[in-house]
């Protein structure tokens, strides 16, 4: 450990982003929020729920609690979960991710079910017919996406190259009225969705996250993926389009408003030896899935006062990879709590807070 400057790591340190280092945006002076003024959106309502922002609280004499620490901050959106931590969090990630889990395909099964890059477009259109992603390579785009479930810390972004599913969209001769897409897996599973709303959100069909071909254990595979969408609803291995005309627009499941504005710090103290004087960088990322970050905010002292850090610039399809770098002048036990807010005016309700020993 470099004791002139100290990263926070541990076992959660092989998550952290890649690209943080190059493309990070240095923000203004921080903000010092006096913890008496309680910040707009410290209570909120959602679809009738009201959530408050909470803190975790450990006794006065556990730490030493400093008031409106400053420090260098920095952003960016650019990073992208490797592959292997994608892995680690969804067991199999490039088969599964995170929609609804399916058997695993097994390998002599007959060739209906069988995941391919060729997809099968049916429903009220006038003729049935099939593509193959492979020869829609002109039409292919690359975009980075946060995967992130309705609830639970966030945990997944990825550089993903795909077909939209607006061009297989345009291939179809539609009937009257149709206003619905559901995407089935090989394995039979599919979930309705608004057709407007997949085409608004600039869906893919995609087959390649992080550089690497996604693959059942049968051969090639596709998944749908959108922005600001729960990944409940990125179906895996698609075999099957359905393109349909409702008498009622299927309802999209948004993220549970306990787990609305995630925060999470990437990084433990664990193992590290901290000490007074010099520099620590604390790190992690944020994301609503919905609402653009607009400030991360730090506190030393249990939330009684903090730090506000602008997010100037970023936007709500992906999560806000931070830097926080400090130092202490005095040796002691010490707590970090971070929150984010929102640009309609949310505070995170679930924080996140790291303890940690400077020598």
């Amino acid at each position: 450990m470099n004791k002139k400057k100290a990263m926070a790591a541990g076992a959660a340190g092989g998550a952290l982003l890649l690209g943080m280092t190059g493309v990070a945006v240095a923000a203004g002076g921080p903000a010092i929020l006096d913890g008496s003024d309680a910040p707009e959106g410290a209570t909120h309502e959602n679809n009738g729920y009201q959530i408050d922002s909470h803190t975790l609280m450990l006794e006065e004499s556990d730490y030493t609690k400093i008031a409106n620490k400053e420090g260098a901050f920095f952003f960016n959106q650019d990073g992208v979960t490797p592959n292997d931590e994608l892995f680690n969090v969804f067991g199999t990630a490039i088969t599964s991710m995170c929609s609804k889990p399916a058997n695993e395909l097994v390998v002599g099964e007959p060739a209906e079910g069988v995941a391919t890059y060729y997809i099968n477009i049916g429903g009220n259109i006038k003729e049935n017919f099939s593509v193959n992603l492979e020869d829609m390579e002109e039409e292919s785009e690359e975009q980075t996406m946060v995967c992130s479930c309705a609830t639970g810390a966030p945990f997944g972004q990825a550089a993903v190259v795909g077909v939209p599913l607006a061009a297989v969209v345009d291939m179809a001769d539609l009937e009257d009225g149709v206003n619905t897409v559901t995407a089935y897996g090989a394995d039979g599973f599919g979930q309705a969705l608004p057709l407007q709303y997949c085409l608004d959100r600039d869906a893919l069909l995609v087959y390649e996250v992080n550089g690497e071909n996604l693959k059942s254990e049968t051969g090639p595979s596709a998944q749908l993926w959108m922005p600001e969408t729960v990944a409940r609803y990125f179906t895996r291995n698609v075999v099957d389009i359905k393109l349909t005309a409702e008498e009622q627009v299927p309802d999209v499941q948004s993220v549970d408003p306990t787990y609305r504005n995630k925060i999470e710090i990437m990084n433990s103290a664990d193992g590290c030896v901290f000490f007074a004087g010099n520099s620590i960088t604390f790190e992690g990322v944020a994301d609503d899935l919905g609402s653009p970050i607009e400030a991360i905010e730090f506190s030393f002292d249990g939330g009684e006062t903090w730090t506000e850090c602008p997010t100037e610039g970023a936007t709500a399809d992906k999560w806000v990879n931070w830097q926080f770098e400090t130092s202490f002048e005095e040796a002691g036990e010490y707590q970090l709590t971070v929150r984010a807010r929102t640009a309609d005016g949310v505070l995170s309700p679930l924080e996140a807070s790291l303890s940690f020993e400077v020598l």
